[in-house]
């Protein structure tokens, strides 16, 4: 499997759709959403984020001075989840059916999940001592499923509707490995990921602002505000 970059899912500067954020699909937006994922997957244009893409900070596998670890934060509705499992299906060769995507809707229902796309802040040949060093402050567990990397130093996000907090705990997609470079031009091989936070929120209105909480590997605190009339 390739490792998963924000960059990868092209078209970031689209504008999204506008409307109430739906927390449970109707048919005809399953319909929708799966003609949607799959549309992009035949122009072959890649996926196209538009205002889902709530916030990036890295270009790609091209590091800044003084890049964050976090390349990018997403916002998965259950519209986008599905437009997304749908454009991934096609393009494996596996396109969903309508029952599939049905299937998948319900799964959705009444959850937000943000998508925290992520590198190492350390080289591959480094992070090994790195995570000893943290582990002796932080006591983090290492996951016996998965290699041990940055990404088991996230932990819980916070997201807050009309005055009410949700949490999230994170669930990892990764480590994997690729080639960055660096402000000086060398490559450097590095960990990336995926830290999902899915919250189940049957109560949550479908629109006014919400702000959006957590902390990367190294303590550093992010916080993200947004409109939910802004997407599906």
């Amino acid at each position: 499997m390739s490792a998963p970059r924000l960059a990868a899912l092209a078209g970031l500067a689209l504008a999204g759709t506008v409307g109430a954020v739906s927390l449970t699909l109707a048919p005809a937006a399953v319909t929708e959403a799966l003609r949607a994922g799959e549309t992009m997957s035949i122009k072959e244009g890649g996926y196209v984020l538009g205002s889902y893409l709530l916030r990036a900070y890295n270009e790609d596998v091209i590091l800044r001075p003084n890049s964050p670890e976090i390349d990018g934060i997403v916002l998965g509705t259950p519209f986008e989840r599905l437009r997304y499992e749908a454009y991934l299906a096609r393009l494996e060769g596996n396109p969903l059916t309508a029952a599939q995507a049905t299937a998948f809707a319900r799964t959705l229902d009444h959850k937000v999940t943000v998508r925290v796309y992520s590198h190492s802040p350390f080289s591959v040949a480094d992070e090994d001592e790195q995570w000893q060093l943290a582990y002796r402050t932080d006591r983090v567990k290492a996951n016996p499923d998965r290699e041990k990397s940055y990404l088991d130093f996230f932990k819980s996000a916070t997201m807050t509707v009309a005055g009410r907090t949700y949490t999230a705990a994170p669930v990892v997609d990764g480590p994997y490995r690729d080639n960055f470079t660096l402000p000086s031009g060398e490559a450097d091989f590095r960990n990336l990921g995926v830290v999902n936070y899915t919250f189940d929120l049957p109560t949550m209105p479908v629109s006014g602002t919400f702000t959006l909480a957590f902390k990367d590997s190294r303590g550093v605190l992010y916080t993200v505000s947004g409109e939910l009339s802004k997407y599906r």
